[in-house]
């Protein structure tokens, strides 16, 4: 599907998976630069904290969960 730190991608999967509207389509991701492109596709973002991840950026704007059962 291409880079997923590229929004054109996200287009590409809802085609694939035959979703009309993005926001029907939850993406959960641990890569910060991924949930940025996601949104900006209009898909649901959710940043899932694990252990080694890099830190945030302040104010990021995300959901953000550290195990599925939060969802």
């Amino acid at each position: 599907m291409g880079n997923k730190k590229e929004t054109h991608s996200y287009f590409e999967i809802l085609r694939t998976v035959g979703i009309d509207r993005p926001s029907d389509m939850l993406f959960v991701t641990d890569v910060f630069q991924e949930a940025v492109a996601a949104r900006a596709a209009g898909l649901e973002v959710v940043i899932s904290i694990r252990l080694g991840n890099g830190p945030l950026p302040e104010n990021h704007g995300f959901r953000t969960i550290e195990t599925f059962l939060e969802i």
